[in-house]
């Protein structure tokens, strides 16, 4: 399709040029060679009389111009990806989608795991594409190219819908066999070896260790893991303690010699939410996910209330 002699599918290359500032990265974000992307960018400082891409060193950065054109090439394609492509209606059991969902290992071993189970049966064409939290998937989400995020409160992405799911609590996990088997107090949780999560290049620390940070306890962290689903693993044999969420730890405790013991300090409970770009409100196939989540975190709340 031509807009004013612009082939509107340039502008799909265009955003990714921006966002990646790379031809070799929007290549491989658009499923192109590169040569492909390159004759994009050709066509696309053609018309727009510059250069978009400037090589500065070993790296490309972006003209004035692409800067200027970056937020309404994305405010244009928001609007005919929602107005304009998305489908009027939706069949899960007919439906080739693509979800792509950001999502910690936490928010997989609690819900995604079995939604994927469930859509196999129910959804058999529809695939998922599930990638951690971090600096780089937040950018997506604002960008409107992630379909869900499954996070917490204190993560939460303002000026987005938001759906609570469901709630937890932080809980200590030791080997079976250690020095806290029995159970461990506050001091012995503060003296104790631990060993921690943390997301992403950037380290994001989960939420308990911002509370603790506030209350200005230190601990010492002895090893640092990127996901909470080492951690049970990386206690066992060992008289080190870690924290995660109770819903994962007994998860875990299915076959990992683990013991699971309150946390001996007092921190606000977990919040579980789901969010969506505004943009997706009317897009029905991200509405069905949310559906999907939602009633597979009313179960999840169901069965842990009646054990």
């Amino acid at each position: 399709m031509r807009f004013d002699k612009l082939d509107l599918n340039l502008l799909v290359a265009l955003e990714a040029l921006i966002d990646e500032s790379s031809v070799s990265g929007a290549a491989k974000r658009l499923h192109l060679t590169q040569p492909t992307v390159s004759a994009s960018l050709n066509r696309l400082r053609d018309y727009f009389d510059d250069e978009l891409l400037i090589k500065s060193g070993r790296k490309m950065i972006l003209s004035p111009k692409a800067i200027e054109l970056d937020a309404p090439v994305r405010t244009a394609l928001a609007l005919i990806r929602r107005e304009i492509t998305n489908p009027k209606t939706f069949d899960p059991t007919q439906s080739k989608r693509e979800f792509l969902i950001v999502a910690s290992d936490y928010s997989f071993n609690i819900l995604l795991g079995d939604l994927i189970k469930t859509c196999e049966r129910q959804a058999p064409r529809i695939t998922f594409t599930i990638i951690p939290p971090s600096k780089r998937a937040i950018a997506r989400f604002q960008r409107g190219e992630v379909d869900l995020i499954l996070t917490v409160s204190p993560y939460k992405i303002e000026g987005h819908p938001e759906l609570a799911l469901l709630q937890d609590e932080d809980a200590v996990i030791c080997c079976a066999q250690g020095a806290f088997r029995s159970g461990i107090s506050r001091q012995q949780f503060l003296n104790a070896g631990h060993v921690v999560a943390q997301f992403g290049e950037e380290r994001s620390p989960a939420t308990m260790e911002m509370h603790l940070a506030e209350l200005g306890l230190p601990r010492k962290i002895e090893v640092r893991l990127p996901s909470f689903s080492m951690l049970p693993q990386a206690v066992t044999g060992t008289d080190r303690v870690a924290t995660m969420h109770h819903r994962q730890a007994e998860h875990f405790a299915q076959w990992l010699p683990i013991n699971i013991h309150p946390l001996p300090i007092e921190v606000p409970l977990i919040e579980e939410i789901a969010q969506w770009h505004h943009t997706k409100d009317s897009d029905l196939a991200v509405q069905w996910l949310v559906n999907q989540v939602s009633e597979l975190a009313k179960q999840q709340t169901s069965f842990s209330q009646s054990t």
